[in-house]
């Protein structure tokens, strides 16, 4: 069994992922495996992952023949098939800062102490750069209202996710809590983040980012800017705000969390609390 585990997944990746795979090799800590799978690419990608495992011996590609199957699917099939202690998810086109692994580690091993065999996260704050790594913003969570002070509850955390997959670091015990998934998981990430804290884990933050999160047109989720003009083009949008909340909705009554109501009136008061 590998003690840290990188999970990676790919799909038509080429344009980024060398400059990914070169920022993980850079860093501080470097005792880890790096299991890797395709969702059916049909660009280079397959050929710069060869290309790296010609120079380094720690990359895995995991054989799949299910293909096309979604970023989330794809991050859970890798989590379901790696034996680790430790695991991180890792995006395929931004940039790890050279310390991430070292320090998440850091405290995850602080956070475990006293408080063994519990489910524990550590994730961190981003900086928002551009495709070419110029920076947008110095801090994700300043530049989208995001407060993990108040978020890394049980309650909140079904409402607003807080905890960004290409920061995560979490124990074997996250894994061992959740499978199985519901079909209808937003994300990967969130799922975690709202099984761990329903499960008496514990969730633990670091303040400053932890790596480059590269805001460019193939992102299945990127960085918004909360301002008083998101808040208006969400009132004008109301009704399609209210659409978009039914799937969330749905997947709250099917894992039994937070009612109808409960869900409004907590997202009323994060809202405003986002803006304080």
């Amino acid at each position: 069994m590998n003690t840290v585990t990188i999970l990676l997944a790919t799909y038509n990746s080429s344009k980024f992922l060398r400059e990914q795979l070169d920022s993980l090799f850079q860093q501080t800590f470097r005792e880890w495996t790096l299991v890797i799978r395709d969702d059916g690419s049909s660009d280079e990608t397959i050929a710069i992952i060869k290309e790296f495992q010609q120079k380094f011996p720690n990359i895995l590609l995991l054989e799949d023949t299910n293909k096309n199957i979604g970023a989330s699917k794809s991050f859970m099939r890798l989590l379901e098939k790696t034996d680790s202690s430790y695991y991180f998810f890792c995006d395929h086109d931004d940039i790890w800062l050279p310390n991430k692994v070292k320090d998440s580690l850091d405290l995850m091993k602080k956070t475990e102490l006293g408080n063994m065999m519990k489910p524990v996260i550590i994730h961190s704050d981003l900086k928002v750069v551009d495709k070419n790594l110029n920076i947008i913003s110095n801090s994700f969570w300043k530049s989208s209202g995001i407060k993990p002070n108040y978020l890394e509850n049980k309650n909140l955390i079904q409402v607003f996710n807080c905890v960004t997959g290409c920061t995560m670091l979490f124990n074997k015990t996250v894994k061992e809590i959740a499978f199985p998934y519901p079909a209808s998981i937003p994300m990967h990430d969130w799922w975690l983040a709202i099984v761990t804290l329903r499960n008496n884990g514990i969730i633990r933050h670091i303040d400053q980012p932890t790596i480059l999160y590269r805001q460019h047109g193939s992102n299945e989720v990127g960085a918004r800017m909360i301002n008083c003009s998101y808040f208006i083009k969400k009132l004008r949008t109301i009704s399609n705000t209210l659409e978009g909340h039914k799937s969330i909705r749905n997947f709250l009554q099917d894992i039994k969390g937070i009612n109808f109501l409960q869900f409004y009136a907590y997202k009323i008061f994060y809202t405003i609390i986002r803006k304080i």
